[in-house]
C-alpha cells in the first residue's frame, strides 16, 4: 500500500485534531459542564443597549446578577424599542432551549380565545359552556339553570402549584375524565379558590378552543399565533409520541416568549400585521388609559419596581414577562422547570435591575429599596418549605462568609464530628476545599429536598460561591451537608461516608420491607415505559386507575420522559395490610421535575410478588 507523502499526511492529521478537539469540547460541556457552548448573538431586530437609552454598565449589573444569583435561570431577553438590546442565556440555557410555560400557558390560551373570537369561532366571552360540554351543565336539582361562560374560565385566578405534594392537582392530571374533574373544581366556586383551579380552567379552555376550531390547541396556536411571529412550534402529531399535553402546556424558546410579549404589548400587532384584536389585549392584560388594579383577567397583573408600574405575567419555576408599556420595554426570563421556587427567589431584584438601566427611578423613589437585601444575604432557591431557623443558619454562614474570618467561618462547622471512621464526616476538616479560590460570597443556595428529624437536618441540594475553583467544585459549586443541631444551634455535620445510608436518596424515601423494594425496582419503571413493552407482570388482572387500564395510564406517563429513559420512583410511604396496600410518592422526571405517583395506588400481592392494582374507580 502506497504510503501518504509526509506533508499530505501531517495536514490530515492537523485537520482531523483541528475537527475533533473542538467537537469533543463540545460534546463535553453540553453533556457535563454547568454551563452549554452557544454562539452569542441578538437573533431578531439587534440593536447596542446604548443606543436604546439603556446604561449598558446598569445592564451588566443585572446579567451579572441572574448569571450569579438565579441558578434556576436559563435565558433573558430584553426588547426595548422594538430593538433586542440583550439576549444571553445561562448555566445550561441555549438560545434554541425550550421550557414549559406552567402558569404562562394561561396568557397565550386568553390570547388564543381573542383570536378564535374574531375569527367567528366563538361567539364572545359570554358564550356558554353549555355549548362545549352539554352533559355536564344540565340543569339539575336545586340548580338555577344558570351555566357558566367562557368569561369564568378567563377570570380564574389562584395559587398555582406544581410537586408531588399538590394533591388537586394531581387528582386532575390523573383523572379518568379530565373534563368531569376540572368542572367539579371550578363550579360551584370555592373559597378560597382551590390551587388546582387555574389548571382547571386553562384544561377547559384548551378543550373550548379544541371544540370550536376542529384541531387540537396546539396546531391552532401554531397557525395563527406562532406561525405569523416566526415561532416554530411543534404540532401534535404520531412522531411526537403525545409529548404535547393541555395539562403541561406549551414549550417555548425565551425568544419566543419575548415575541408573544412584544406582540401583547403592541396590542395585537406584528409587523404591521394584526394577530389579536387590540380592543381583546387591553381586556386581558388590563393596558390602557386605566389606573392600576383595573378589571383585567386572570394570567396577567399589575406590579411596581423602583416606582415604574409594570404589567407581568408569571409561571411556576421562574418563566416571566414582564412589560412597561411607559419605556416600551419588555423582559423575558425562562428557567428550567425543574421545580416550583419560591415566592421571592431573586427575580423581582432582576427587573429591578433592569429597569434601573432603562430608566432613572423617579424622584419619589428613595435611593435605597427596602426590599433590597445586602449582597452576603444569599438567594434561596427551594422547592420545599423551609423553616425559618435553617433560612437564619444559611443567612448568619453567608454573612460571615463575606467577613472572611476563618474563625467565624469556623463557628459553623460541628467539629466534633471530624472521625473518618464514623458513618458521617464533617466538611470540618475539608474547608479549605471551598475557600481554596478565595471566600467570596455565598450566592445562592438551593434545596430541593428536606427532611428534619428531632436535631437532624438532611438536605438535598446545593450551594454556589462567588469564585471560580478549579480544583473544588465547578465555578464554585457545592453539594449540601448534612446539618445537626446543638445547644439549640444549627451546624454543618458532614455527608455520608460509607454503608447503606451512602445512598441520599434514603434520607427522603420510606423504609420498606426488601420485598418491596425489589417491587419498586421491578415495576416503578413500568409505569412509565411505552405501552408496546410487556410489563403485564407488574399490573393485576383487574387494574383500574380511574377507569383508565394500564395501558391509558402509561400513555399519560411516557411521553414526560424522552422515550422513558431514567424514570425512577421514590416511595414516600407505604402502608401494607396482608396482601394488599397502598403507596405514595413521586417520579423523577427529566421535563417537569417530581411527578406524583397516583394518588390513592393501591398494590396487591400474588403468588409472593407484588403488583400495580389502581383504586378500583372504574
Amino acid at each position: 500500500m502506497k504510503r501518504l507523502p509526509p506533508k499530505l499526511r501531517d495536514g490530515l492529521i492537523f485537520l482531523g485534531l483541528l475537527i475533533t478537539v473542538p467537537c469533543f469540547i463540545y460534546y463535553i460541556s453540553m453533556n457535563f459542564g454547568d454551563q452549554r457552548v452557544h454562539i452569542e448573538k441578538k437573533q431578531w431586530n439587534p440593536a447596542e443597549a446604548a443606543d436604546e437609552g439603556i446604561d449598558p454598565q446598569l445592564l451588566k449589573e443585572a446579567a451579572d446578577y441572574i448569571e450569579t444569583r438565579l441558578p434556576m435561570a436559563r435565558g433573558m431577553v430584553i426588547i426595548k424599542n422594538g430593538r433586542t438590546v440583550h439576549e444571553k442565556y445561562y448555566w445550561k440555557g441555549g438560545p434554541q432551549e425550550k421550557e414549559y410555560l406552567h402558569s404562562l400557558n394561561g396568557p397565550i390560551l386568553h390570547a388564543l380565545v381573542g383570536i378564535a373570537i374574531d375569527r367567528k369561532l366563538l361567539t364572545g366571552p359570554d358564550q356558554s359552556l353549555e355549548d362545549f360540554f352539554p352533559d355536564y351543565f344540565r340543569p339539575g336539582p336545586g340548580q338555577d339553570g344558570v351555566s357558566p361562560t367562557i368569561a369564568d374560565l378567563l377570570q380564574v385566578k389562584a395559587p398555582l402549584l406544581w410537586g408531588e405534594k399538590t394533591a388537586e392537582y394531581w387528582k386532575l392530571f390523573f383523572g379518568g375524565n379530565r373534563i368531569e374533574a376540572a368542572i367539579r373544581t371550578l363550579f360551584p366556586a370555592v373559597t378560597p379558590p382551590s390551587p388546582a383551579a387555574a389548571f382547571a380552567a386553562h384544561y377547559l379552555l384548551a378543550e373550548v378552543l379544541q371544540q370550536a376550531s376542529s384541531m387540537s390547541v396546539f396546531a391552532f396556536a401554531h397557525q395563527h399565533l406562532f406561525a405569523p411571529l416566526g415561532i416554530t412550534t411543534v404540532a401534535e402529531t404520531k412522531e411526537t409520541d403525545g409529548l404535547l399535553n393541555p395539562f403541561t402546556g406549551f414549550q417555548l424558546r425565551t425568544l419566543d416568549l419575548a415575541k408573544f410579549g412584544y406582540l401583547v404589548m403592541h396590542n395585537g400587532m406584528w409587523q404591521k400585521n394584526r394577530i389579536i384584536p387590540a380592543a381583546w389585549t387591553r381586556t386581558i392584560t388590563g393596558i390602557s388609559a386605566t389606573p392600576p388594579g383595573g378589571g383585567f383577567w386572570g394570567g396577567w397583573h399589575y406590579a411596581s419596581f423602583i416606582g415604574r408600574n409594570v404589567v407581568m405575567a408569571a409561571g411556576e419555576s421562574g418563566q416571566y414577562l414582564v412589560l412597561a408599556p411607559e419605556l416600551d420595554l419588555l423582559i423575558a426570563v425562562s428557567s428550567k422547570s425543574r421545580f416550583p421556587l419560591a415566592q421571592n427567589s431573586g427575580y423581582e431584584q432582576l427587573f429591578r435591575l433592569v429597569l434601573a438601566a432603562a430608566a432613572p427611578p423617579p424622584s419619589r423613589q428613595t435611593a435605597a429599596d427596602p426590599e433590597e437585601r445586602p449582597y452576603y444575604e444569599p438567594n434561596f432557591v427551594v422547592a420545599t418549605p423551609v423553616p425559618e431557623e435553617i433560612r437564619e443558619f444559611f443567612r448568619a454562614f453567608a454573612s460571615d462568609i463575606a467577613t472572611g474570618d476563618i474563625n467565624r467561618i469556623l463557628y459553623h462547622y460541628a467539629m466534633g464530628y471530624e472521625n473518618r471512621d464514623e458513618d458521617y464526616r464533617s466538611m470540618y476538616g475539608y474547608w479549605k476545599k471551598i475557600f481554596y479560590g478565595g471566600s467570596g460570597e455565598l450566592e445562592f443556595v438551593q434545596i430541593e429536598k428536606l427532611r428534619i428529624d428531632n436535631n437532624r437536618a438532611y438536605l438535598r441540594g446545593s450551594l454556589k460561591y462567588s469564585y471560580a475553583n478549579m480544583n473544588e467544585g465547578s465555578i464554585g459549586w457545592f453539594p449540601l451537608e448534612s446539618l445537626i443541631k446543638l445547644r439549640g444551634r444549627w451546624l454543618w455535620f458532614g455527608s455520608p461516608a460509607y454503608g447503606a445510608i451512602l445512598d441520599r436518596d434514603a434520607y427522603f424515601d420510606a423504609a420498606v420491607s426488601p420485598e418491596m423494594t425489589d417491587f419498586i425496582s421491578r415495576c416503578g419503571p413500568a409505569l412509565t415505559t411505552p405501552a408496546g413493552r410487556d410489563n403485564s407482570a407488574c399490573f393485576s388482572e383487574n387494574f383500574r386507575y380511574n377507569g383508565m387500564a394500564p395501558r391509558q395510564l402509561q400513555e399519560l406517563l411516557h411521553p414526560l420522559w424522552q422515550n422513558g429513559s431514567g424514570a425512577r420512583v421514590h416511595i414516600t410511604r407505604a402502608a401494607e395490610d396482608g396482601d394488599n396496600g397502598v403507596l405514595q410518592g413521586y417520579i423523577e422526571n427529566r421535563l417537569l421535575g417530581s411527578i406524583s405517583l397516583p394518588p390513592d395506588m393501591m398494590i396487591a400481592r400474588r403468588d409472593s410478588r407484588w403488583q400495580w392494582a389502581g383504586n378500583g374507580v372504574e
